[in-house]
C-alpha cells in the first residue's frame, strides 16, 4: 500500500477529477481523505497513481509506504496509547487516518523506529497486551 500526498488547487471539482481519473484507470482508493487543500489517500499502485496524477496536472507532494497498524476497537484509548508510544520514543506523527479495513495508517518522521516500537499493534499481532 502507498499513501498519496497531494495538494489540491482551488478548483471545486479537484476531488471529483481526482477520483474519476484514478477510477477510470483502475486505481482504487483504500482509504484517506481531504483536509482543507491537502489530501492523503491510500492506494495499492502508488507509482501508477503518481504518473496518472502528474500527467493530469495534479500536484503530488509524495508517494510513500505508510506504517499500517490495527487498534483493538473495543478497547477505549487505543489511539492515545499508540500515539503515546510514538511520542515516548521521540517520533513525530505527521499524518494519521484509517483505511476501509479499519486499519490505522500512519506517516511519521521515523517509520523504521515507529514500526519497531508499535509491533503489538501490527495487523498480524495475535495478542493485545493490557496497557492499562
Amino acid at each position: 500500500m502507498y499513501d498519496l500526498h497531494l495538494l489540491f488547487g482551488e478548483d471545486r471539482d479537484a476531488l471529483a477529477r481526482f477520483g474519476q481519473l484514478l477510477g477510470q484507470n483502475g486505481v482504487g482508493l483504500e482509504g484517506g481523505g481531504l483536509f482543507g487543500r491537502e489530501a492523503h489517500f491510500l492506494v495499492e499502485e502508488g507509482e501508477k497513481a503518481r504518473r496518472l496524477l502528474l500527467e493530469a496536472g495534479f500536484q503530488v507532494l509524495a508517494v510513500r509506504k505508510p506504517l499500517i497498524r490495527r487498534l483493538k476497537q473495543e478497547r477505549p484509548g487505543e489511539l492515545g496509547a499508540i500515539a503515546a508510544r510514538l511520542a515516548e520514543n521521540g517520533i513525530t506523527l505527521l499524518t494519521q487516518y484509517s483505511d476501509h479495513a479499519n486499519r490505522l495508517i500512519l506517516l511519521t518522521d521515523n517509520d523504521k523506529l515507529a514500526a519497531e516500537v508499535t509491533t503489538e499493534w501490527a495487523p498480524d499481532a495475535k495478542a493485545f497486551p493490557d496497557r492499562r
